[in-house]
């Protein structure tokens, strides 16, 4: 049975998608200074996984790539194997690309995973929902980063957003926020001129956007927001205070 609790919460989950530890840090300090939780999805093993750990503030989750080129395994069972290895308490999940099918939801229960975050309904306040078959609590997300990007849309976060009823996930990118991407010409610029390499900071950095809003203004403004109103959430607490309460 779905509680009342739903009404009102707004959640932060990041799809890290292999982006390097610099700009997983400058994410993370973010949250950290304005002590606010957040869901990690994650896509390998680094440093940074250790790092996010060090706070309970944050749920770790995992961000399985089964596509062919997949480069976490060479199956679905070795992709969650491998990234169950990275994060064995992780019980969330959201597949890169959304790539889902009946076999791969049946399989989360196998690895202990609980909650499926693969659900892209935009501007929508969705409920969560227990889907049987495959033993999976499921939370539709309703705004990302990259698709704001790719319809050009504003990054005014609403006045309205904290008193509209219905849980509100939403979902960036540590790459994205970091640039402070302001529409995807600027991401695919930044991927043709400097080759989506990350090892020359400096090099990087020149690509971030200083001259107007975008993903990393937003991400702040939704920080603050949330900070101020005290109260936020990991997508495994709120499955724990709406199901079973």
């Amino acid at each position: 049975m779905v509680s009342v609790f739903m009404k009102h919460q707004v959640l932060i989950t990041l799809d890290v998608d292999w982006a390097p530890d610099f700009m997983i840090n400058f994410v993370k300090d973010i949250l950290i200074e304005n002590n606010v939780k957040a869901t990690w999805f994650i896509t390998h093993n680094s440093d940074y996984v250790k790092e996010l750990e060090k706070t309970d503030r944050f749920e770790l989750g995992i961000h399985p790539n089964f596509s062919n080129d997949s480069t976490q395994g060479n199956n679905a069972e070795d992709i969650l194997s491998n990234l169950k290895k990275i994060v064995p308490t992780a019980k969330s999940v959201r597949t890169h690309g959304l790539l889902q099918s009946t076999r791969i939801l049946e399989k989360f229960h196998k690895y202990d995973l609980e909650n499926d975050v693969s659900l892209f309904i935009p501007n929508s306040n969705s409920t969560p929902y227990y889907l049987k078959f495959a033993k999976l609590y499921r939370f539709p997300y309703f705004w990302e980063d990259a698709v704001n990007m790719m319809e050009d849309k504003t990054w005014s976060l609403p006045e309205s957003l904290l008193q509209e009823d219905g849980l509100k996930i939403f979902n960036f990118h540590p790459l994205h926020v970091y640039f402070n991407f302001h529409n995807i010409e600027q991401y695919e610029n930044f991927k043709v001129k400097n080759g989506y390499k990350f090892s020359d900071k400096s090099a990087v950095d020149a690509f971030i956007n200083k001259n107007s809003n975008g993903a990393q203004t937003f991400f702040k403004d939704l920080v603050s927001a949330l900070s101020n109103e005290q109260a936020s959430y990991t997508i495994q607490e709120v499955r724990t205070k709406i199901f079973n309460s």
